[in-house]
Order: structure tokens, then C-alpha cells, then sequence
């Protein structure tokens, strides 16, 4: 059911606002408008800002160091559990504020280590390269001494005195007049002269650089501790994050109310269940605020939500990847649940499968329910794998084969079509499907019309489904030879109404022929719709026929590897049947959705509704009771 929010404005006296504030900020169904907003930057709300990034930095930094919580565990403790009366505590904590600064200073102080080690480790592995040099190479002034890299057969032809330092370099001692016949040698040789960059020989230099790592390395550990000590209060962070949130609420429906010397006043938008709560919980402060409803300007457009029974609402899942209806429509969810929900299984068509799914659905609601409990797709999968199973045991379908090979016999009996064998008549299903969707989306026409008093809706939805009925009436007398009288007057009647209703308001001498071009386009486009329908059957034969494979592979590897042929058939037989049920139930669900967007709504619905915009950021770690 489509929802629609109404525009409220609240007085109340300034000695509360704190107080009203703080019942605001933990509504999640109010949207505040922002009428009386200050132009320009607020610094409250930057210092917040602030610190719930600190915060947040903080709780991602520390997470490596926290104790780890098991898979399991967090599956069933998703947010941490918090008494209202135990927010109050977080409201001003210095120290846990001190104890996030105090991390964001480790970090970098841990970061600038991890820096320096990089930079030792480097200097280390460059130090080493020149292992057996005993001097540092230096310009005198009457001699000249180098760090070579040379190839040994022009070193031995060199009238130079060069010595090998190791298998990488050689040393070079010269008279500085010989510098220049030096270098002439060394680029005609395509030798090279390295920089030694340290002041002290390889020996002494390295001895302080594994000490400068030990030192390092000593530091590391001793911050490591201190962050470990700290995120101890792991969960604590966690909790100061999400109370800044709360705080910005607040500060952000601080600075859109509205001001005057004895009273403050506030205009938001909230649906009629959100604002009786807030009635009564304002009552409990103080008999002097006041909630009083406000008239619509033209410029405004109301937010809307969807609200259905625990059966339907899963299927608001489907209706919101489409979009919200604007606030003069209805909610197209309970319209589309029973043909969603028929298609999906259709176009899987396997009774295993279907088992499947529902089983790997169920697990995490019934076992996981903090998590998953509210979970709208995950139930929607689970009545997917229902209709699978029930369109699977009437297609006959179990793993791509028959009930008899996995000696299931008496299931046989429910079997009704043989997608393999009779395509034509699972075509037909698949149009006749169609046509009965068509037929039904002007039925919620009318019901649409009635609801906001319609007309064109009405007579539209009426005189559309008239003509769609005669022709189902036409088709039916091939088979009943009585309705082969009735059918073409229905037709004619059903013509001439549809033709005077999409002619309402033309100019008399072009109400033919525009209300005839209306007629034709619309059976056109029918006539497409109906058409779209056959990709249920596509897909329907497209899983039996990637199952059947499946099972030929898998049996074909059986026979062809000995004895240990059996363990790769069941690999494979798990796995390929695992991905065909993914890539179809991925398909399936995109492809009955498409029907209800193209086909269906169409009809009726055009969307563009606006979600209510609650206060401030989502809060991510708790969960207040």
C-alpha cells in the first residue's frame, strides 16, 4: 500500500528544543524541510564532521588490532546493542575523543616508522652490494680513486691499477693528471663509475644500519602494544562513531529550525503513523508543543513509502529496483506478487532446483535472523524456490531429468507438460500468461481510477479490457463452435466503445480517425507485449537443457576415468548444476521483473515518486533499543 507523507510544522518552546531535537534526530520517517536554513557553513556541524571522520578512521585503523570475532558470530550479532540511556554516556567523551586522536597519532607515527624501515632495509641491500670495499672513494689532491663496474677482459687490458672489491665492482687508484686518459679508457670500455653515497665503509655503515632497524623494530613493537591496549575498546569507538551521528542529526535539525523570541518552529514532512509517535512522545515533555498539519504549496511534491503484510512486502524488492509511484498512484506490489513470483518459477522449471533454492534461502532467515530476518530479498527468493519446486514437479523436471531415473516414479503421476516435447503448448502457456497480465493491468486501471476518481482511467481500463476479452472470446469459439455468433458482435460493440472513449475530446470530423490511430497503436503494442512473453519459455527450456548437459558430461567422465571417475562426475555434477541454478535464478528474477517494467506497468503506473530523506548519516555499528 502507497503511503503518502503529509506536511507538518511544529512549535514548540525554546527552553525545549533540545529536547524535541532529540526525539527528531532518532526518527528515521521525518524528513525536515529546510525553510529556515543559514546560508553558508555551519561550524558545529564541521566540528562534528570532523570528528565522525576521526572516529571513523580510527575504527577502520584499529580493526586489524581488535579481537577477531568469528563468521558466525558477526552473522548473528550484525550492530552492537545499546540501551537509550547508555547513548547519554557517549555524548561527551573526552577521553574516548583524547584516546581518537591519540590513534590517528600512532598511526602516523607507526606509518613515518614503517617509512624510515623501508628506507634502512634499502640502504642495507645497497650497503651489501659493496661488501669487501675498504676505503671510501675521495678526490686529493694528487690523487684520484673510483668504484667501477667493468667488464674483466678490459680490465686486464687497462694500464691502470684496478683491483677487483668483489664479483660486482673494482677499485681504481690513479694520479689526478691521469683523470681525464681515465675516463676516455673507462667510456671506451662502456664501463661505468658508481656512487658510493655513505660516509663510512661498507663494514662500519652496515653495523649502523642494523642498528638504526633494531631501534626501529623496537619502536614498531612498543606502538603496536599501545594501539593493541587501545583497541580494546574496540566496540567503544564503534559506539562514539554512530553517537556523532546521532549528534549531527541533531545539529542538522537545529540549524533548519525556524526562530523567534519565545517560540521555535519547525516544518517537516512524516507519514501519519511517525507523527502520532512523535505527538505522543512531545506530550510526555511538554503540554505547550504543538503539531499542526499544513497546506500543500503547488511547488511541493510529497515523499512517499511503501507499506505492505509481511506476505507481500518481500515483492517490494521488485517494485523498488523500478522506483517509487508518484503520490497520485498506487502501489503496484500486490498486483505483481503472484505473477512475479509464477514467472520466476517458469523459467526455471526444475522441482530440485526449487528445493534448492528455498533451502539455501531459509537457512540464513531462520538461523541468522538479526541479520537477515528483515531480509525482503532473501524472502523473495525463498518463494521463488517454492514455485520453482511447483513448476518443476508439474514440468516434470528434477536436475534436467525424469522422476523414473532418480526412482521417483509416483511423482510421474503430477506431471502435466513436457517442456522438451511439447514447446508449442509451453509457448502457448507462455502467451496465455501474457494475455491474462495484459488483461489484469487495466483491471488496476479501474481500480486506480476509482481510488483517485479518474475518469479516463475508468473508461480507458474498461474499454481496453472489453476489446481484450473479445478477442479472448473470438479465439475460444474455435473450441466452442456456440461463442463463434457472440464473439464477432462483442468485437464490433468492444471497437466502437474504445473508438468513442480514445476520441473524447477531439473535434467531431477527426474523432474517427485520431480515436482509430489511438486503437491501432495501442493493439500494436499489445500485440508486442504479449509476444515479450516467450522469453518465460526461453528460459524455461534454456535450465532443462544446460541440467541435461550437465548430467551427460558429468556420466561421460564416469566411464572414461577409471576408478576414479566417479569422484570427477559427482565434481561435476555439483558444480555445473550449482552454476546453472545461479546464472537461471539470476535470470529469472531479471527477466520477470522486465515483464512487470515494460509490460506491465506501463499500463497504469509512471513512477517518479520522492523517498522521505531522514537526518544525517545512517548509523553503521549499533543498534539503539
Amino acid at each position: 500500500m502507497l503511503k503518502v507523507a503529509k506536511k507538518y510544522i511544529i512549535a514548540f518552546p525554546k527552553d525545549k528544543e533540545e529536547s524535541v531535537l532529540d526525539l527528531i534526530k532518532d526518527s528515521e520517517g521525518i524528513e525536515i524541510e529546510s525553510n529556515f536554513q543559514k546560508e553558508g557553513t555551519d561550524e558545529n556541524i564541521q566540528n562534528i564532521d570532523y570528528l565522525i571522520s576521526s572516529a571513523s578512521f580510527a575504527v577502520n585503523f584499529l580493526s586489524s588490532f581488535a579481537k577477531k570475532e568469528s563468521f558466525i558470530y558477526k552473522l548473528n550479532n550484525p550492530k552492537i546493542q545499546v540501551k537509550k540511556e547508555d547513548v547519554a554516556k557517549f555524548k561527551n567523551p573526552g577521553k574516548l575523543n583524547e584516546m581518537v586522536q591519540k590513534v590517528i597519532e600512532l598511526e602516523k607515527e607507526l606509518s613515518s616508522q614503517n617509512k624510515e624501515l623501508k628506507n634502512h632495509n634499502s640502504d642495507l641491500k645497497e650497503i651489501e652490494m659493496f661488501e669487501g670495499l675498504d676505503f671510501i672513494p675521495r678526490e686529493t689532491e694528487f690523487s684520484r680513486s673510483f668504484i667501477l663496474k667493468l667488464e674483466e677482459k678490459k680490465v686486464s687490458e687497462s694500464k691502470f691499477y684496478i683491483k677487483p672489491i668483489n664479483a660486482l665492482f673494482y677499485k681504481a687508484f690513479l694520479l689526478k693528471e691521469k683523470e681525464q686518459d681515465f675516463l676516455k679508457f673507462i667510456e671506451e670500455s662502456r664501463g661505468e663509475i658508481v656512487d658510493y653515497r655513505f660516509p663510512e665503509i661498507p663494514s662500519l655503515q652496515k653495523k649502523k644500519c642494523l642498528e638504526e632497524i633494531r631501534k626501529i623494530k623496537k619502536r614498531e613493537d612498543e606502538i603496536k602494544k599501545e594501539i593493541a591496549k587501545i583497541a580494546l575498546s574496540y566496540n567503544d569507538f564503534k559506539i562514539y562513531h554512530d553517537v556523532l551521528c546521532l549528534e549531527r542529526r541533531q545539529a542538522e535539525a537545529g540549524r533548519k529550525t525556524g526562530k523567534t523570541g519565545i517560540l521555535n518552529y519547525m516544518i517537516f514532512w512524516a507519514l501519519e503513523k511517525e507523527k502520532k509517535e512523535l505527538e505522543l512522545k512531545c506530550a510526555r515533555i511538554s503540554r505547550d508543543i504543538r503539531i499542526a498539519d499544513l497546506k500543500l504549496e503547488e511547488q511541493d511534491k510529497p515523499p512517499v513509502a511503501i507499506e505492505n503484510n509481511r506476505w507481500i512486502a518481500p515483492f517490494q524488492s521488485v517494485t523498488d529496483i523500478f522506483g517509487l509511484p508518484a503520490e497520485n498512484e498506487i502501489d503496484p506490489t500486490p498486483y505483481l506478487a503472484f505473477f512475479f513470483i509464477i514467472y520466476f518459477g517458469i523459467c526455471i522449471t526444475d522441482a530440485a532446483y526449487g528445493l534448492m533454492l528455498a533451502i539455501f534461502s531459509l537457512i540464513p532467515l531462520l538461523f541468522f535472523k538479526k541479520r537477515f530476518g528483515k531480509n525482503k530479498l532473501l524472502k523473495l527468493l525463498f518463494y521463488g524456490g517454492i514455485s520453482t519446486f511447483v513448476m518443476g514437479v508439474l514440468f516434470g523436471s528434477y536436475f534436467g531429468t525424469s522422476p523414473s531415473s532418480l526412482r521417483i516414479s509416483f511423482m510421474e503421476r503430477l506431471k502435466v507438460i513436457d517442456p522438451i516435447k511439447d514447446t508449442v503448448l509451453f509457448m502457448g502457456v507462455s502467451f496465455a500468461l501474457g494475455y491474462i497480465q495484459i488483461c489484469f493491468s487495466q483491471i488496476v486501471k479501474i481500480i486506480k481510477g476509482l481510488k483517485f476518481k479518474d475518469a479516463d482511467s475508468i473508461l480507458g481500463g474498461i474499454s481496453w479490457i472489453l476489446l481484450y476479452l473479445s478477442f479472448g472470446l473470438y479465439v475460444l469459439s474455435f473450441k466452442f463452435a456456440f461463442l463463434g455468433v457472440i464473439a464477432p458482435i462483442f468485437i464490433f460493440s468492444s471497437l466502437a466503445f474504445l473508438l468513442w472513449e480514445e476520441s473524447r475530446g477531439q473535434k467531431i470530423f477527426l474523432r474517427p480517425l485520431i480515436g482509430a490511430i489511438k486503437i491501432l497503436q495501442g493493439m500494436i503494442g499489445t500485440a508486442s507485449d504479449i509476444l515479450s512473453y516467450s522469453r518465460l519459455m526461453a528460459l524455461g527450456l534454456g535450465t532443462g537443457v544446460i541440467a541435461l548437459i550437465v548430467n551427460q558430461i558429468a556420466f561421460l567422465f564416469k566411464d572414461m576415468i577409471p576408478y576414479f571417475g566417479w569422484i570427477v562426475a559427482a565434481l561435476i555434477l555439483v558444480g555445473g548444476h550449482i552454476f546453472n541454478l545461479g546464472i537461471n535464478a539470476l535470470g529469472g528474477f531479471i527477466h520477470s521483473a522486465r515483464l512487470q517494467f515494460v509490460e506491465f506497468f506501463p499500463k497504469f503506473l509512471e513512477g517518479g515518486g520522492r523517498r522521505l530523506k531522514p537526518l544525517g548519516p545512517d548509523l553503521k555499528y549499533i543498534e539503539i533499543n
